[in-house]
């Protein structure tokens, strides 16, 4: 493919795929503006016994609206990347566009006293987005020598698409418009939007491969959208580096049947865990800490974005006309800063030290957050997308490297779904912290709970060098060198490559 020119709808199937995505993607987490502007109008003012007056009800009802719509994102993962893996990109964009023009214009309509639809709308505009981000990585496919970059840009105007409503906010203060001219307005606009993409998906969407063809599948490892294709060099070598055991298929290649049946009656060779069922992969040791660690993170990220706006003003930002609240919306989307510090010690120090520095970096924030110095909050907001960005990347590293690509969407559906459970705690942690008027208490047991991931993270590098330290048997016995681990290249996206290649194959081979 990689001789092929590019054709002229693909590069613009692939534009309009970036516009969508900064538009729409993660629109929701742009909260912090969002809750001013409603602060602003006085919503929910009605449950305060003083008038005119904020008080714990009011900001409990707001930072409902966020709390659930992060949730509805984690949630519906592992339905919408059925639904992509299914359906194809073209009808799960169809699917966004209702979902997210229907939540616009309620947005733009929604009022607490006459018409109270805030948390179906801003819920609809989370799923909406949430599909238009994964049916975004199939297009990554249709031109294939630029398949990392346009992976890279779809992974990073997720994080930057929060700045929208910072930009809506700005219109309003500047210009005086409603909050129903903008929404009504970008409703109208994402009719538009959204119906380009539609019709060159149309056009598009056949061109998606069918599989990975066989010059490409001696030139690459993996065809996937979650790991950077590289040359096949050693192929032993590289099955332990990439899921810490030993395929047969890769041992056949090096060594004849009866030396391989040999290292399998020793137990000195086993079957690597990315070849497992789901079913025998949910019961593993690595997918129990993924589902721990990543549950446990997710609710601390969502928890800190949700109370940031009162944390704030705790500190006295009202004062100064919320400068720092507008700082943290604007910093927020420059997660893709970090990007080559991810890659550097995903790639050279490995997966156990890129966990840990997650963590480290959680702490970090979080301690400081709780330090009543105003400024001081621009270095926990640097710190904070810096570990949101490191959490991720982490979360879908781990999930490529350990179960490989066949069950990679459910995998990690399944474990955002399983994590949106928990960051249920977020309500009752918010409603107490609003009656008491203060956050230290969920702070630090959100730091005790990032501290008890330490341990376990430790648990599971020495199982890794147990297990590296069992495969150095094998090169031995083989008469190899000993190869060092090397890391691999992360892609956010929960998604499987040419969604609609196996519904038009099994059409096409009906009798």
């Amino acid at each position: 493919m990689k001789g092929q020119p590019v054709r002229p709808l693909a590069v613009a199937l692939v534009v309009v795929v970036l516009v969508t995505d900064i538009l729409y993607a993660g629109l929701i987490f742009g909260w912090a503006p969002m809750l001013l502007l409603l602060q602003e109008e006085n919503q929910y003012g009605e449950l305060c016994l003083i008038p005119d007056e904020r008080c714990a009800d009011q900001d409990s009802r707001l930072n409902m609206i966020y709390t659930i719509a992060s949730v509805a994102v984690n949630i519906s993962s592992l339905p919408v990347g059925c639904i992509l893996d299914y359906f194809g990109p073209k009808y799960s964009i169809i699917l966004a566009a209702m979902l997210e023009i229907s939540g616009l214009f309620l947005m733009g309509a929604a009022d607490s006293m006459t018409f109270d639809v805030f948390l179906p709308a801003y819920t609809l505009c989370a799923v909406g987005g949430c599909i238009t981000m994964m049916a975004s990585y199939p297009s990554s496919f249709l031109i294939m020598s630029h398949q990392t970059a346009i992976l890279a840009a779809i992974s990073c105007l997720f994080d930057s698409s929060s700045v929208m409503l910072l930009v809506m906010y700005g219109a309003h203060a500047s210009f005086g418009f409603t909050r129903q001219d903008l929404f009504f307005g970008f409703g109208f606009i994402s009719i538009g939007v959204y119906a380009l993409l539609v019709v060159l998906w149309h056009f598009n969407e056949n061109f998606l491969p069918d599989q990975v063809d066989s010059t490409a599948s001696t030139d690459m490892t993996f065809n996937s959208p979650l790991l950077q294709p590289r040359a096949r060099r050693n192929s032993m070598r590289e099955s332990v580096e990439q899921y810490g055991s030993l395929s047969e298929e890769a041992l056949l290649d090096h060594r004849d049947t009866t030396a391989v049946v040999e290292l399998y009656k020793t137990g000195q060779a086993d079957n690597e865990l990315a070849t497992f069922s789901l079913g025998k992969q949910v019961r593993t040791f690595e997918f129990a800490f993924l589902l721990v660690y990543s549950s446990i993170h997710v609710l601390r990220a969502n928890l800190y974005i949700g109370t940031n706006n009162k944390l704030l003003e705790n500190y006295g930002d009202a004062s100064r006309d919320y400068l720092y609240t507008k700082i943290f919306s604007f910093i927020l989307p420059l997660g893709f800063l970090f990007v080559p510090f991810i890659d550097f010690f995903v790639e050279k120090k490995g997966l156990a030290v890129s966990l840990h520095i997650a963590t480290g970096l959680g702490v970090l924030f979080n301690v400081l957050a709780m330090v009543p110095i105003l400024s001081l909050q621009s270095v926990v907001f640097i710190l904070f997308t810096g570990f949101r960005a490191f959490l991720y990347a982490a979360i879908s590293a781990f999930a490529a490297k350990i179960f490989g690509l066949a069950n990679l969407g459910k995998i990690v559906g399944l474990t955002f779904s399983c994590g949106s459970i928990v960051s249920l705690l977020q309500i009752p942690a918010v409603v107490y912290s609003n009656a008491v008027g203060s956050l230290d208490l969920v702070y630090t047991i959100s730091i005790l709970l990032c501290l008890a991931l330490v341990p376990l993270t430790e648990w599971y590098r020495r199982r890794a060098e147990r297990r590296i330290r069992h495969h150095s048997k094998v090169w031995k016995a083989l008469g190899e060198s000993s190869s060092s681990m090397k890391g691999l290249q992360y892609r956010r996206s929960p998604c499987l490559p040419s969604p609609a290649a196996a519904r038009r194959s099994f059409v096409e081979h009906q009798p």
